[in-house]
């Protein structure tokens, strides 16, 4: 499992109409309850990650803290992202599995709460 993998289905589940970025966006659709994966990069700000930590918590949504915003925004055909959300159940319980193996987490169990 390479980090590519990831980067890849990110960019398919952006043509597919199945991502969001940019943090307002993310924190609308998470209280509209259509956000399943929150993605947030390792270089944003101290503020937005807590932001974005307090929303994962408070909505019952998985966040990772994962990659850089320069390559997830290239990988999205976009320039740099600092958050994305994954409003697709399927394709987010699919890139929680690759980040959980990429970081040597595992494999999802039955505990996960995607």
């Amino acid at each position: 499992m390479r980090s590519g993998d990831v980067l890849s289905l990110l960019g398919i589940s952006r043509k597919a109409g199945k991502l969001i970025s940019g943090q307002d966006s993310v924190i609308k659709a998470a209280n509209a309850k259509k956000v399943f994966l929150i993605i947030v990069s390792k270089d944003t700000s101290r503020n937005t990650s807590k932001r974005m930590m307090n929303l994962s918590a408070r909505k019952n949504i998985p966040m990772f803290s994962w990659g850089q915003s320069d390559e997830l925004g290239r990988a999205i055909g976009q320039e740099q992202r600092k958050v994305i959300g994954i409003t697709d159940k399927g394709i987010a319980k699919e890139i929680y599995r690759r980040i959980n193996l990429l970081t040597g987490v595992g494999d999802i169990d039955e505990t996960t709460r995607i």
